[in-house]
């Protein structure tokens, strides 16, 4: 297959950058539309030294030392994969996705009324995308909570509603309201321009697309769950745990905060006074077994008292979603393989303190995120320890970001 191939073909190969919030995962994937799902050819993780105490700028540092690392790798082992798998194969294109705290998913809606009809134009459409554009850099000015420039990186029209009802085709249409959503995606803009060099450095010739990892779960959500219009989303990632609101398929709002598995950790390792690796290794007895019951008194207390710390964080950001309407009774939660199932009593127990209702939760599982696969596929998957963030990434690679029709900035 050559290098920009123009003729008719169901396929096409991508290297995946994953941008975690304490790692960085690269991929090299093969998607064929005439199959379920991709061929995960090669994947990498490679973690980030964050030290105990946070510091943004050593944070931001570590990470991009990481970035580089792993994009060598993707380009040497990846690329020898790619032609032992496939020899005629050439990367088409570089797939970037970026999670909090480094990326933040903005939404704005933009509404035009009158007393009487009106018919729905293209070029009202287009004067309220700019209205909402300019509503953006309007809130990344004023926006002092970050130690950080951000850069825009994608955006979509979401949603467009004519008197109340979401429509597909608004133009032409009579109306006396009109709603316009608009979902970006920013990202730190120390993270956006390490990649553009190593884009121009390392595959210069390759078309890149960017988004943040929220953008990416919420379609892979709509794919997988088709009938829910109305959910939570929470990915729980290594140094950070971000949540949205969806609303009609319409993701409203995003936030985050600085907790992830491992502050949890470093937490532990605080308390008990131990090496982080003995406190992950704690943590990771609890995430297997579900219980502390053969640890000792003083590590159990200390446990139970960072996660209901977690809890408490968790739902103080509940509160903090400003959805007048409280959080969907749908959560869906993406988290690492080894604790995605252990969170769902603390988001539970969050989520009920926040709207004093009852919540039920999805986990983005690795098995269901393999369910395609056929049973040999699923081992070589385990085996290879491709994880839930990567068989996520490698999803919306294949299904070429159906879901919306995001514009690249």
């Amino acid at each position: 297959m050559a290098l920009f191939n123009r003729g008719v073909s169901t396929e096409r190969f991508g290297a995946l950058i994953d941008i975690g919030s304490g790692s960085v995962l690269v991929s090299i994937v093969r998607s064929d539309t005439t199959l379920s799902h991709p061929e995960i050819i090669w994947s990498k993780r490679e973690y980030a030294i964050l030290g105990r105490d946070y510091d943004f700028t050593r944070s931001v540092k570590s990470l991009l030392t990481t970035l580089m690392n792993t994009v060598m790798l993707l380009d040497n082992e990846g690329r020898t994969a790619l032609r032992a798998a496939h020899p005629h194969a050439k990367i088409d294109i570089l797939q970037v996705s970026i999670a909090a705290p480094w990326s933040h998913t903005i939404s704005k809606v933009i509404s035009y009324d009158r007393d009487t009809s009106f018919t729905i134009t293209k070029e009202l459409i287009e004067e309220l995308t700019e209205k909402a554009n300019a509503e953006l850099q309007t809130s990344m000015s004023s926006n002092t909570d970050t130690d950080a420039a951000l850069s825009v990186i994608a955006r979509a029209t979401t949603a467009i509603t004519a008197n109340g009802y979401q429509t597909m085709t608004p133009l032409g249409r009579s109306a006396t309201t009109v709603s316009l959503t608009q979902v970006s995606a920013l990202a730190d803009t120390l993270i956006t321009t390490a990649v553009g060099d190593l884009h121009g450095k390392v595959f210069t010739r390759v078309p890149i697309e960017r988004y943040s990892t929220m953008l990416m779960f919420h379609c892979l959500v709509r794919e997988h769950y088709a009938t829910t219009t109305e959910f939570c989303l929470i990915d729980l990632t290594y140094e950070a745990t971000e949540l949205s609101i969806v609303r009609d398929n319409v993701l409203l709002y995003t936030t985050h905060m600085p907790i992830g598995v491992n502050t949890l950790v470093r937490n532990i390792a605080i308390r008990l006074d131990i090496p982080e690796g003995d406190a992950g290794s704690l943590l990771k007895q609890a995430f297997a077994a579900d219980t502390f019951a053969a640890l000792p008194a003083k590590t159990t207390k200390v446990i139970n008292d960072v996660m209901a710390e977690y809890q408490a964080a968790l739902a103080e950001l509940f509160l903090e979603t400003g959805d007048s309407l409280a959080i969907p009774r749908v959560i869906f939660l993406h988290s690492n393989y080894y604790q995605e199932d252990y969170f769902d009593d603390f988001i539970i127990a969050a989520a009920k303190v926040a709207t004093q209702s009852a919540h039920t939760v999805h986990t983005i599982s690795h098995d269901l995120l393999t369910v395609r696969y056929n049973d040999a596929e699923r081992r070589a998957i385990l085996e290879s320890g491709i994880d839930t963030a990567g068989l996520m990434s490698a999803q919306f690679f294949h299904k070429q970001h159906h879901c919306n029709d995001f514009a690249q900035v």
